[in-house]
């Protein structure tokens, strides 16, 4: 038999004798390593795992843990805010520990400001597991607006060079934003087109929603626009708007238009804003984004 595996070696491989010799040798070898320690475990089998010393340890520890989340829940209610303009009796409604709402008001009045739901991190000690609960709750407005200033420069020859000025980013034109650097009439019409499909830009952070701008155009146009404090965004009366009303806008997509039609249609009007978390496909992260562009009325 073996002779018969050497000489069947010797032809396929073209091997000397010593080296099939050698082959025969090696296989069972390699075999015996490879299938020898899943041949030991399922011989020996792994040994038991003992939980009972740390099972004690956590059964103990569960029976002086006294936390009812329904209670803490209802001890601190959630509701929108904005944390540029929170007050301290806001945040401890909302659960803020007392020395996180210090240091939020702190960085507040050396002029810090939140652009972004998650600029809330950068505060020291503020704990993940916590922001996570009051993420889906903040609305962060509009930026306070930018003096206007016109500067005029006088050279030698006695001419005078025009400054560029601040101007409100919900009223400018395509013409007024093209003179800012990387801006030309492509990302102009873009930019005027996604704000009236918006009903205006009620956080300087919508721009970068705006396609085919970078960073760093975005930060040209920030440092030379303003949002006026008293702009209201343009909005739909979720009682009234039509499915293409709604389909229209950015933020609501068209099976979300068709389900809000459809659950208005049985049910009735919407008393509140907040109702429309009634429909499975919208959370409140969604609503908070879309809310600003939104109204009742019967």
């Amino acid at each position: 038999m073996i002779r018969r595996l050497q000489l069947w070696i010797r032809n396929i491989f073209g091997f000397s004798r010593a080296e099939a010799n050698g082959l025969i040798i090696l296989l069972p070898l390699m075999l015996l390593v490879i299938f020898s320690q899943p041949i030991y475990r399922m011989m020996v089998g792994d040994p038991p795992l003992e939980f009972d010393e740390n099972q004690s340890k956590i059964d103990s520890l569960v029976a002086i843990w006294d936390f009812n989340p329904i209670e803490y829940a209802e001890e601190h209610p959630r509701f929108a805010f904005d944390p540029n303009t929170c007050t301290r009796e806001e945040f401890d409604s909302l659960g803020f520990p007392n020395f996180l709402s210090d240091r939020i008001i702190n960085y507040r009045s050396k002029g810090g400001r939140f652009y972004h739901a998650a600029d809330l991190l950068k505060i020291y000690g503020m704990d993940t597991a916590f922001y996570e609960t009051v993420r889906p709750y903040i609305l962060i407005q509009a930026r306070p607006s930018t003096e206007l200033k016109t500067t005029i420069d006088p050279t030698e020859s006695g001419k005078k060079n025009e400054v560029l000025i601040s101007f409100d980013i919900n009223k400018a034109d395509t013409t007024e934003l093209k003179r800012l650097k990387g801006i030309g009439t492509v990302l102009a019409s873009r930019i005027v087109k996604y704000r009236n499909m918006l009903g205006g830009f009620h956080d300087f952070s919508q721009i970068y929603e705006v396609y085919g701008l970078d960073s760093m155009v975005v930060k040209e146009i920030v440092s030379h626009s303003f949002i006026s404090n008293d702009f209201i965004p343009k909005q739909l009366n979720i009682n009234k708007a039509s499915e293409r009303d709604f389909s229209q806008h950015p933020y609501i997509k068209y099976k979300l238009a068709k389900t809000i039609i459809a659950y208005r249609f049985q049910h009735g009007s919407f008393a509140e804003i907040d109702d429309l978390l009634k429909i499975d496909l919208i959370d409140l992260e969604q609503l908070n984004k879309v809310r600003p562009y939104l109204k009742v009325e019967q």
